[in-house]
């Protein structure tokens, strides 16, 4: 979810959140568990401790992280396995199964640990697809990639991979158990069923002493040289083809915390030379593969510093500045962010919509269409006319959320008061809703509901990180009313 601080007024002299290091976070304050439960972690992610209830073992997964970190798992327990639900074909048009192989593409190599095989190599299917993203380098893998599969019944997730954690000292460098997790998330995810979106982002210092900014080692970006890039997300699908149906290239790129460059500006045309450099490897690696644009924050606002500094692009405009320089043409699918704020999924930005209770006024006292989840994806759509692709989307609410003491919670995270004004309730109906209104739009290919469980894994406060309150389980696991709505929703 974007990083962004909403202003309800959309002031430009408003500021915006630090980027969030959530796994890292999460992995310092777990490390001693780790150790003492790495046994145990071993024996999950190999399929050798049953997760659910009796039933025929699964094959085991047969690649090992050299560490397990624990979240809390609270009080959400993996079903059997549903029933696979009814739609269209899991084969999209045209394309076709990919064999399964017993060698891994030599590009995929990562020396001292093994190679990787997909074991069930399938090409995206041509129905709509409900997702959910879970942290996943955090926690019991196994077990979060069945809660999805099989209590939520989605088909679909997400895995943001931060290149300047899986190569961060220079080119070939590798961290391998970055790699090393990724293998058994990968591997699980997939023989359960889930198709896998991955989300490359942030490359690593090396790749960018030009394009940094040294007063503000936070804001990240593109390396210098694209060709960095395209040797990283090579190395990435080589190593994991027919495991990956989809790829979204960069995040968010019109805020400066994630596309600081040497001009200090933000262009969609400097957005559509990275595309040029990497989609030719990606569609020669996998042509099966879904290509994305990165989604835009939906910010509805431009604001740069006196000295002429971009901070924050509309979204809106930035289309527009994709369109012109020829960005559709490079993808198959438009990404998208819905934050969702304090309105309703069925409202459109200008019809007059009000809420007299909510304390957080900018839908209803400064219309734009970036508030409107239903508009964002009209005008997405309109301008450049492809398919979307929504990898984050879901409602905040802070209510019945407690601090680590047990305490209620004292307010939102900066700039999230409109989750001050979202019921748990309303979180569940609206996320179902929008679910509703995106696969009966005939232009949405899949949507991922941010998210599952980072309230339990990114440490802090639920006041203070702003991905927590849109979690869907609580700090503890227990499950808020938006889990059990998604377990029953109608396909």
């Amino acid at each position: 979810m974007s990083r962004y601080r909403f202003d309800p007024k959309l002031n430009p002299s408003s500021g915006h959140n630090r980027r969030l290091a959530l796994a890292v976070v999460a992995l310092g304050a777990a490390a001693l568990v780790a150790l003492a439960l790495l046994g145990f972690g071993i024996c999950i992610l190999t399929g050798g401790c049953g997760l659910g209830g009796a039933g025929a073992a699964e094959e085991p997964t047969p690649f090992v992280p050299e560490v397990t970190i624990y979240a809390p798992q609270g009080q959400i327990v993996p079903s059997n396995p549903a029933a696979p639900s009814s739609g269209g074909s899991d084969n999209p048009q045209g394309s076709t199964a990919p064999p399964p192989s017993t060698a891994m593409d030599p590009r995929g190599k990562i020396e001292g640990i093994p190679d990787f095989v997909c074991p069930n190599p399938r090409p995206a299917p041509a129905k709509f697809g409900y997702g959910i993203q879970s942290n996943w380098p955090v926690g019991d893998i196994g077990l979060f990639n069945s809660i999805m599969a099989e209590q939520l019944k989605m088909d679909w997730t997400k895995a943001q991979i931060r290149w300047v954690d899986f190569e961060p000292r220079g080119r070939g460098q590798y961290e391998l158990y970055k790699w090393q997790l990724l293998d058994a998330f990968t591997a699980d995810a997939n023989k359960k069923g889930l198709h896998i979106l991955f989300g490359v982002l942030d490359a690593p210092a090396w790749s960018r002493p030009q394009n940094a900014n040294p007063a503000r080692p936070d804001l990240l970006g593109p390396p210098d040289n694209y060709e960095d890039a395209r040797i990283f997300i090579e190395k990435l699908l080589a190593r994991y083809k027919g495991c990956v149906q989809a790829i979204e290239v960069w995040n968010e790129m019109n805020l400066d915390r994630e596309w600081t460059v040497a001009s200090r500006q933000i262009k969609a045309s400097d957005y559509v030379a990275l595309l040029d450099a990497v989609v030719p490897t990606i569609r020669a690696i996998d042509p099966n593969i879904i290509v994305l644009m990165g989604a835009l924050s939906p910010t509805g606002a431009n604001i740069t510093t006196p000295d002429g500094v971009m901070q924050v692009v509309d979204d809106l405009t930035y289309m527009d500045q994709f369109v012109a320089a020829g960005g559709p043409s490079r993808v198959d699918c438009i990404g998208v962010h819905l934050n969702g704020y304090n309105m309703p999924p069925d409202k459109e930005w200008n019809e007059g919509y009000n809420d007299p209770t909510a304390t957080f006024r900018g839908p209803f006292d400064s219309p734009h269409p970036s508030w409107s989840f239903k508009s964002t994806m009209r005008l997405y759509y309109e301008k450049t006319q492809k398919p979307l692709c929504v990898t984050e989307f879901g409602w905040a609410s802070m209510e019945n959320l407690k601090r680590s003491d047990g305490t209620p919670v004292q307010g939102a995270p900066p700039g999230f008061g409109f989750a001050l004004d979202n019921t748990e309730q309303e979180q569940a109906d609206w996320i179902v809703k929008g679910f509703q209104i995106m696969r009966d739009s005939g232009y949405v290919k899949f949507a991922i509901v941010f998210n599952l469980d980072y309230i339990q894994k990114v440490g802090g406060e639920p006041d203070q990180e702003n991905v927590a309150p849109y979690s869907i389980t609580r700090r503890d696991g227990s499950p808020r009313p938006a889990f059990e709505a998604l377990k029953f929703m109608p396909r």
